[in-house]
């Protein structure tokens, strides 16, 4: 197997972080590209209210203040893979965190997505159907590697 370009979804958590250190190995050792993949969650404001329009104003400002935010944590990531001697570059997203994941992979043609997962037990499984890993896992046209 050939490995090129590997997708990190990254949102700076313990998990993440740990996924990350995974993939810079991987990404050295394959000579190949990591993109740090940052999504924030799209939201839609829902009725015909008043403030359904206030909410989107301020969501819009949200969304500009937590680009910023991203860009700049992100950013020194990106700063510390360089200085390791890996080849990396990052992008942020605003939509729905799984379908964004799945879309970026196919777009970039990605050979390896790497991305944290919680792991849970008994009745927690159950519920973890619906999770961003599982269903990215699923569906995802590349080999996926999950991080505990």
């Amino acid at each position: 197997m050939r490995i090129k370009k590997i997708l990190l979804p990254f949102d700076g958590s313990p998990l993440s972080k740990k996924a990350l250190d995974l993939a810079k190995d991987i990404a050295r050792n394959f000579n190949a590209e990591l993109t740090l993949f940052m999504v924030i969650p799209i939201y839609y404001p829902i009725g015909d209210s008043i403030l359904v329009s206030s909410a989107a104003v301020n969501y819009r400002y949200f969304l500009k203040t937590l680009k910023q935010e991203g860009e700049k944590k992100i950013g020194k990531v990106v700063e510390k893979c360089r200085e390791q001697g890996v080849k990396v570059n990052y992008k942020i997203a605003n939509d729905d965190v799984t379908n964004a994941i799945l879309k970026e992979a196919k777009r970039t043609r990605t050979d390896l997505i790497i991305m944290g997962s919680r792991r849970m037990t008994g009745i927690s499984s159950i519920k973890r159907l619906g999770s961003t890993a599982r269903h990215v896992s699923e569906h995802a046209t590349c080999p996926v590697t999950l991080v505990h």
